[in-house]
């Protein structure tokens, strides 16, 4: 006896449907299970973040506590290594007086850094060092070449306008008009308030000093040199405007930047300004003028000597 056709094609079809079903729930649970590595990778890695914040936390603040017992030394940048249990801390240490102050520096110096550092055009440099400039001034009257006041602001649809006064956090050089974030990256750590108009080169760092000259090494030559030769290796040529060799006091403002590396070979980095003044009320010494986010970065461009 043969089975009506009718039959067949609902067999069939039936049949179709159950397969559909299963490749429908073999991708739920494939989702599924994709969903729950991609969690289990994240709460590993904010796991990782937590242990490496308690590391670069502590050394912070050893760190600070050996600016303190060195406070009324010249001031001077270094790196350096630190021993924490098994963790070895790099540490990057800059004084405020190694850094160019966009408050006062000189559009010379503003115009080399986004030139040299930052990698513009020496005509896209010229525009920007006005446009700074115009953010700071008090007035309402574009300066310089291609400088920008509140009327080119709208125009151009920007989303602030200039600050018309000094600032106190660098982060807003990112609202200038034409500073992108990726430039704001590249200078950021070449800045600093510090009232000066010259950079003082022991503080520098040597990147700074090496983009400034075009010397590659040169800033690395200077700081392993003894302090009284320095001057005479920077003092001359295009950039000697830049820098000066004054060799005041300890610095009272400081960035410490601590760098560790995990297991799973990946870098974090956290980033304190600190204040060394007297604070004998306070809770430490020092005063913590900013802390900044643990965040992954990048192995270090230089080994950093013990």
């Amino acid at each position: 006896m043969t089975m009506p056709r009718r039959h067949k094609r609902n067999k069939g079809t039936a049949l179709i449907l159950v397969l559909w079903l299963v490749a429908a729930l073999s991708l739920v649970v494939l989702a599924s299970a994709h969903g729950i590595r991609q969690q289990t990778r994240q709460v590993g890695l904010g796991l990782e973040r937590l242990r490496s914040e308690s590391v670069l936390d502590a050394a912070l603040q050893l760190a600070a506590q050996r600016l303190l017992a060195e406070k009324g030394a010249p001031a001077r940048y270094r790196r350096q290594r630190m021993t924490l249990g098994p963790h070895e801390v790099w540490l990057e240490i800059t004084p405020a007086n190694g850094l160019v102050d966009v408050n006062v520096a000189s559009d010379a110096l503003l115009q080399a850094l986004l030139q040299k550092a930052g990698g513009l055009a020496p005509g896209e440099a010229a525009i920007l060092t006005s446009r700074i400039r115009d953010y700071l001034d008090p007035d309402d009257v574009p300066g310089g070449v291609g400088g920008a006041e509140a009327a080119q602001y709208r125009a151009a649809g920007w989303p602030s306008l200039p600050r018309n006064s000094s600032l106190d956090d660098l982060s807003e050089l990112k609202s200038v008009l034409g500073m992108t974030p990726a430039l704001y990256e590249i200078i950021a750590p070449y800045l600093g308030i510090n009232g000066q108009q010259r950079i003082a080169i022991g503080s520098a760092p040597a990147a700074l000093i090496d983009a400034l000259t075009g010397e590659p090494g040169l800033g690395a030559r200077i700081h392993s040199s003894p302090p009284e030769t320095q001057a005479g290796m920077l003092l001359s040529g295009a950039a000697s405007e830049f820098f000066t060799s004054a060799t005041a006091g300890g610095a009272q403002a400081v960035r410490i930047r601590a760098f560790v590396q995990t297991e799973g070979e990946r870098w974090w980095q956290r980033e304190a300004w600190i204040d060394l003044s007297e604070r004998p009320d306070g809770l430490t010494p020092w005063t913590t003028l900013s802390l900044e986010p643990t965040r992954r970065v990048n192995k270090p461009e230089q080994e950093f000597n013990p």
